[in-house]
Parts: structure tokens; C-alpha cells; sequence
């Protein structure tokens, strides 16, 4: 079994590409078969790596444009394997009956439960690219209103965007002030912060981290933030932050759904329907948190922090579950059935 996918540690598609090719590489062969990455038109990434039988892996977030690609996918594909429950759902109403949902996987030689920082501040993490789906625009709100209350909250983020256009989907963000910059663009998730008021000496921007020096940003901090919008996955991000035994605040929609529940985190649950437009034409159907919940919740974890240890230990026993070995074997599984009906459908008809 061959693995076309993007390789690398600073995004997403690459830390999933690396890890499940390493891990797919130690299963015994499969011939004949390749899991792609899937591009957003339900395309593979690299027509070339095409094969006998193909399996493709996606995610997605434009709930409305994805049904233009769903029927020719389902033609083309021999299988589809969607990132979240939510993603699978949209692809069965689009027509795709061969499909199923694989989650993304927690290294645990890397992300393991550490001790919480002291208490004589509280501190926040938000993480994910600085766009407007990620929900960024609402860390912001949020946390200007409860560091003007409490003089020992900081604020930890990891928000750098290598992609210019994504940032600038921020400019439609009811909550921030948003100013582009198309070439000093990896300053202005950081920048943003501060022009909307955040105190610059309670505010840490992280550079660029590589995904195996992260973990060091997590320790600092005792809760995370991830308001977000929409995801097609199950945020990779975000399950690396409990694997460290740290509990969240975070919406429960789309990929959220997969691994947020009360026992482990905060979730929101007040919600306003937000249509997503491209170009003047209608793509999407996000969930936008609510700006005072969001407030509530922070309020809460503050005053009540010493649930974040109980939360955080089972938030970590709970990201055990999800491996890169064990979604690797997921898709052998799903490669040896494939090439076995093959097998057999080319022996009825020799």
C-alpha cells in the first residue's frame, strides 16, 4: 500500500502524511493500492501516484460547495475516507455510499501528560492558523473582556498563517479590527491581537514552532480555547493539547463532535448559523459560538480552576484512543478488503 500524501511538520496534511506513511511502511503490503490526500474539489492532490485501486482521505469545511464534486467522486473513487463523522455525513448526502471516517492520530512519544503550571496566573493557549473559521476573532473579544477583569490572565497563541488569502478572510470578522498585510503577513496574527486591545505584557505570540517543540508552549499554560467555526477533522491541534492533560473550551460541532464531551472539556453549545460566501456565491453552513458564552465559560474556569486537573487527567486517558498506528491500520484493513474483492472479482471473471 502506497501513500500519496504531503510530507512535512508545520502543517497539518504533513504531520498526518509523515506519520501514516511511517506507519503504514511497518504493515505487511498491500499492491495495487494508494491512499491519497484529497484536494478540496475531491481531486487527488497528485494525479500521477493514481493506482489499480484508490483510496481518498478528506477533509472539508464548505458544506454547500462540496456537493458539486460528491457524484463524480463517488464514481471515481473506489473508496473515501473523510476526517470527521461530519465530513462522512456530507459525502452520504452527496451520493458517496463507499465511505467511512478515520480521526487523526496523537503521537504519545510526544504529546503526554505534564503537571499544570502554578497558580498565581492563569494562563490560555488558543492555537490553529489565524483565520476567521479557526474562530481567533472570538479568542480576542473574549479575552479582552476577561483580562480587563482579572489582572493575572495571560494569554499563550500559537496562530501563525503561512497563507496570505486565509488571513484575509478575517477582514469579515464582527469582532476585531482587521488590518492585511501581504508581505509582512507572518506578524499580523500578533499585531491583530494587540490593536484590539489585548495588554501586550499578558500577551505571548508564538513564532512558527515546530510540531515537535509545542508541547513546550502547552506547559505554560492551563486551558485551552478553540472556538472555532467549523472543522473538518477532529483538530489535530487541539487533541495534542489533551493529550498533555489539559482540558478545553471549545465549540462541540462538525470534527469537534468526535472527541469534545463534558467529561474532558467545556463545551459551548449556543450557536448562530453563519452562510459562508466565496466570490458572491453561498459554500457553507458554519456554527459561530456565541461571544458571551465564550465569556461565561472563561468566567467559569477561572473561578472553578481547580476542575482543570480531573478534566485535563481524563481529556489525556481519552486522547489514547487516538493513534497514527492505529488509524494506519485502519486503512490497511480498509486496503486488504479492497484488493481482496478485486482478487475475487478478477477470478469469477478469468
Amino acid at each position: 500500500m502506497k501513500v500519496s500524501m504531503p510530507s512535512g511538520s508545520m502543517h497539518g496534511w504533513g504531520i498526518a502524511g509523515t506519520y501514516l506513511e511511517r506507519e503504514i511502511a511497518q504493515l505487511p503490503p498491500v499492491p495495487g493500492v494508494t491512499l491519497h490526500c484529497m484536494s478540496q474539489n475531491l481531486a487527488p492532490l497528485n494525479p500521477e501516484a493514481w493506482d489499480a485501486i484508490n483510496i481518498g482521505y478528506c477533509f472539508f469545511e464548505n458544506s454547500i460547495e462540496i456537493l458539486n464534486f460528491t457524484r463524480e467522486a463517488a464514481r471515481r473513487w473506489d473508496f473515501i475516507v473523510a476526517g470527521s463523522k461530519w465530513c462522512e455525513y456530507l459525502l452520504r448526502i452527496g451520493g458517496v455510499k463507499n465511505c467511512c471516517t478515520i480521526l487523526q492520530g496523537v503521537d504519545p512519544e510526544r504529546f503526554y501528560p505534564l503537571p499544570l503550571p502554578p497558580d498565581d496566573r492563569f494562563v490560555v493557549f488558543s492555537g490553529g492558523k489565524f483565520e476567521l473559521r479557526k474562530g481567533q476573532d472570538l479568542v480576542i473579544a473574549a479575552m479582552k473582556v476577561l483580562m480587563q477583569r482579572h489582572d493575572d490572565v495571560y494569554l499563550s497563541c500559537s496562530w501563525v498563517n503561512q497563507w496570505p488569502f486565509s488571513l484575509l478572510t478575517m477582514e469579515s470578522s464582527p469582532f476585531i479590527t482587521y488590518r492585511h498585510d501581504e508581505v509582512d503577513f507572518l506578524s499580523v496574527p500578533g499585531r491583530c491581537a494587540l490593536e484590539n486591545g489585548l495588554d501586550p505584557a499578558r500577551t505571548v505570540v508564538h513564532p512558527l514552532v515546530h510540531n515537535n517543540a509545542i508541547r513546550d508552549v502547552f506547559a505554560g499554560t492551563h486551558v485551552g480555547l478553540f472556538p472555532n467555526r467549523c472543522e473538518g477533522g477532529n483538530n489535530m491541534v487541539m487533541c495534542e493539547y489533551m493529550a498533555c492533560s489539559r482540558s478545553v473550551i471549545a465549540s462541540d460541532t462538525s470534527g469537534h463532535a468526535d472527541v469534545i464531551n463534558p467529561a474532558i472539556a467545556y463545551p459551548l453549545t449556543r450557536y448562530r448559523p453563519m452562510v459562508v460566501n466565496s466570490g458572491g456565491v453561498q459554500t457553507g453552513v458554519w456554527e459561530e459560538p456565541l461571544l458571551e458564552e465564550i465569556i461565561e465559560m472563561l468566567e467559569h474556569v477561572y473561578r472553578n480552576r481547580h476542575e482543570l486537573a480531573r478534566k485535563g487527567a481524563l481529556a489525556a486517558e481519552e486522547m489514547k484512543n487516538l493513534s497514527w498506528s492505529g488509524a494506519a491500520r485502519q486503512f490497511h484493513y480498509l486496503a486488504t478488503k479492497l484488493a481482496n474483492q478485486a482478487e475475487l472479482a478478477r477470478m469469477r471473471n478469468a
